[in-house]
């Protein structure tokens, strides 16, 4: 499973409305990045404090907000290189704070050792799969969203699986909960590495091939 391109457009376009709302009201796209970062760090200290329910519903509002900028630029006009850097940056400065968050959480909640080296793992995994987009996008290779949908673990699917872990948390299901999102979220965010380096070396070679010249 993972999200197209195409749905990505429809899901943002749902959401333009909203974003245009916050434009009229004065937010700028990268006032609203730096918004969505701030909910973003509310939402890891909750989930820090074990506050497991309200901390995964703030955590997933804070990365909801990731719609709201990107979609009010290309609304308003306003889309730059500058602020595609922005959006890029303060998401994954967000995401490692959540991941920051949830170990500090799962560690003060009293989890063993393993649990705690998954979820470190699960965060550089992720990260690798952001830096393998980033470096394909910077060598020329599917620029653009051309590697967004090549994956099992795509930005969006690790955000929802998190939160629902540490929403579930907060239940009777307890640390287990996390404990299961942290290991899916490593080991789909590994094949989704994987699966964009096979990529990337499909399309280079494709890139790299001669073409035959027409008689």
């Amino acid at each position: 499973m993972t999200i197209s391109n195409e749905s990505r457009s429809t899901i943002k376009k749902v959401f333009e409305p909203i974003a245009l709302a916050m434009g009229r009201a004065g937010l700028t796209p990268n006032g609203l990045t730096l918004i969505g970062f701030g909910i973003t760090i509310v939402g890891s200290i909750l989930v820090d404090l074990q506050l497991w329910i309200v901390g995964g519903l703030v955590v997933f509002i804070g990365g909801v907000f990731d719609m709201f900028d990107g979609t009010l630029a290309r609304a308003t006009g306003q889309a730059n290189r500058f602020g595609a850097f922005m959006d890029s940056t303060f998401d994954k400065a967000g995401e490692i704070i959540v991941f920051l968050g949830v170990i500090a959480g799962i560690q003060a909640a009293g989890a063993a050792d393993v649990p705690i080296l998954v979820g470190v793992a699960a965060m550089g995994a992720s990260i690798m799969v952001s830096y393998a987009r980033a470096k394909s996008d910077g060598l020329g290779y599917s620029s653009g969203m051309g590697l967004a949908a090549v994956g099992l673990m795509p930005r969006e699917i690790r955000l929802v699986l998190i939160s629902l872990g540490i929403i579930l948390t907060g239940t009777s299901i307890g640390l287990t909960a996390i404990e299961l999102a942290l290991g899916v979220i490593l080991v789909g965010a590994v094949i989704t590495v994987i699966q964009r380096i096979l990529f990337v070396r499909h399309e280079d070679q494709q890139q790299s091939t001669p073409t035959t010249p027409a008689h």
